[in-house]
């Protein structure tokens, strides 16, 4: 007989974006397996970016229940006419700057919004679920986070039933991204400090997935946090054709915010254009993702712009499409205090391309640390100038895509799935 698992979510189809990609992953591994998923996110969520694609990834006979969320931000937009894409998209600014509005949110969201603005669904939500949980009981609940919302959810359900409880961390709570952005009073960190800790503290079992935001919650919970990294599905990359280009391409995929610019990139591809006429004939800089107007200003203030391809969003089955055209790929990590420990999602999806990769951060992080296990390509420092202009003179007039090195299939879905079951989900009901 299968266990049921709880999977307490905010991301989820048509919500597109690296958000939604982690559980809706597992979910589709986990439901062929010896566990039963049951998925529960909010009936009318306010997603940034939606996906209609994704909807397809959810296996047939998954069970997802739904209920009402209130959303501020809808809310907002409703009252002012005005969206607040700023706030909920990363910080994304246009050329000009923030404006007051968004400035004014981002203080809201970090002192009166906590832990995030989906605060207003905890009370329903886990009411919902202690009465779901009365004629349908489960063998364990899993919240995923961000929102850390889910979190608080997950964690008055667990103190009422008892039900062994996995928190999974995608993302830092207290030492967020954005953090200096929100503007945070002393009382504001406290309390976020607060909650965070007794989730660390009475979580059954907790993962996350980076090795250095492991040890940093390890200093907290007094235990063992697990490191669950996320991957690639190889089913995504089946049939698919690589499509031949005469160009050099330097492709970045995702989210670009303005703690990501890396203005020594920029004047290393400007003195290769100035140096080269080929090179200058032939490179293209794609920026696929909502991209800071930061980064927009310096590309052009290097003379780059007639090589620029800006595409804000496109579905993630197009994205696919558009990384397996052999290029150089760029990762460039948040310049922050999280730098160490970001492995960004699409990274695994980069390595399982076969195209060399290009990170720029910290080379400790855990970050450089796939691309080195990986063998597809190397972390330079932010401001190596001499040493981006050299790898990626070298990388010239090809980056062809390469035979997946068999050391990167730990990071498959299916690999990761697995690993999942066996060694978090099996600990999770041990302990309880």
């Amino acid at each position: 007989m299968k266990k049921r698992v709880l999977i307490i979510a905010y991301y989820w189809p048509p919500a597109g974006g690296g958000g939604v990609q982690r559980w809706l992953k597992f979910v589709k591994y986990l439901h062929n397996s010896d566990w039963q998923p049951v998925v529960f996110v909010p009936e009318n969520a306010d997603y940034p970016v939606y996906d209609e694609t994704l909807l397809t990834e959810i296996p047939e006979g998954v069970e997802v229940i739904r209920c009402p969320i209130f959303e501020p931000y809808r809310a907002l937009r409703k009252a002012t006419g005005k969206g607040d894409a700023g706030i909920s998209a990363g910080f994304i600014r246009s050329e000009k700057g923030p404006t007051l509005m968004e400035r004014l949110m981002a203080w809201v969201r970090g002192n009166i919004l906590i832990p995030d603005a989906r605060m207003f669904w905890i009370r329903p939500a886990s009411n919902f679920l202690l009465k779901y949980l009365k004629d349908n009981p489960v063998d364990l609940i899993v919240s995923t986070g961000p929102p850390h919302s889910m979190h608080l959810i997950a964690r008055r359900v667990h103190r009422k039933t008892g039900v062994s409880w996995l928190a999974d961390f995608r993302d830092p709570w207290v030492n967020m991204d954005n953090a200096d952005k929100f503007q945070m009073s002393a009382w504001a960190k406290r309390r976020h400090m607060k909650l965070e800790r007794s989730v660390l503290k009475e979580a059954t079992v907790v993962d996350t997935v980076s090795w250095y935001l492991s040890s940093e919650y390890e200093k907290i919970r007094g235990g063992e946090v697990k490191v669950l990294t996320n991957g690639f599905d190889h089913v995504d990359f089946e049939g698919r054709e690589v499509n031949p280009t005469d160009k050099f391409i330097l492709g970045h995929y995702g989210t670009f915010g303005d703690d990501r610019n890396a203005p020594a990139l920029w004047r290393a591809l400007s003195r290769l254009v100035n140096e080269s006429e080929e090179f200058k004939n032939r490179m293209i800089i794609r920026l696929v993702g909502p991209t800071d107007g930061s980064v927009l200003e310096d590309v052009k203030r290097n003379g780059l712009s007639e090589h620029l391809e800006y595409i804000p969003y496109v579905e993630h089955n197009e994205v696919l499409d558009l990384m397996l055209t052999p290029q150089l790929l760029l990762v460039i990590l948040n310049q922050n205090a999280n730098e160490e420990g970001r492995v960004t999602g699409k990274i695994f999806e980069y390595v399982a391309t076969g195209n060399r990769v290009l990170g720029i951060g910290s080379v400790t992080s855990d970050c450089a640390r796939v691309i080195h296990e990986s063998e597809s390509g190397e972390m330079i420092a932010f401001n190596n100038e001499e040493q981006l202009y050299t790898f990626i003179k070298n990388a010239f007039p090809c980056s062809l895509n390469q035979p997946l090195n068999p050391r990167v299939m730990k990071y498959s879905r299916q690999s990761l799935t697995d690993a999942l079951r066996a060694n978090v989900f099996d600990e999770c009901l041990f302990k309880r």
